[in-house]
């Protein structure tokens, strides 16, 4: 306890497939009380969209890690290849805390994801 910590978890569209719904990572848990701390996410092969895709990266709550990880409007953070910071929105002041224990998840909704390859690190630190 007091330590940073870290949790790692893993999506591959070979493996996962890409349909609309919410794909639970594989790879750690975060536990329950943990306080997150800093996330980042290590695309590999970039994410293709259909024209009505939207993808969030979630841990606690809907979009917790990046609401709009991939949209056909804004495609940045997953759309492309390389290491790109998530979480910490400067404008929430307000830390995440996580209830029970929590796996990370990738939320497809809208249209279908047809590639992509990712690992999504969540650092953390344990209160409870």
């Amino acid at each position: 306890m007091g330590r940073a910590k870290y949790a790692r978890a893993y999506y591959d569209f070979a493996v996962d497939a890409g349909a609309v719904g919410t794909i639970t990572m594989r790879g750690d848990t975060i536990p329950s009380g943990a306080i997150l701390l800093d996330a980042f996410v290590e695309v590999t092969t970039a994410f293709t969209p259909t024209t009505t895709t939207t993808v969030a990266l979630t841990v606690q709550s809907a979009g917790d890690l990046r609401a709009a990880a991939l949209t056909n409007a804004s495609p940045a953070v997953i759309s492309t290849t390389g290491v790109k910071r998530l979480l910490v929105d400067a404008s929430d002041a307000d830390l995440i805390k996580a209830t029970a224990d929590r796996a990370i998840s990738l939320v497809i909704a809208a249209g279908a994801v047809t590639a992509g390859v990712c690992s999504v690190v969540v650092g953390y630190v344990e209160m409870a």
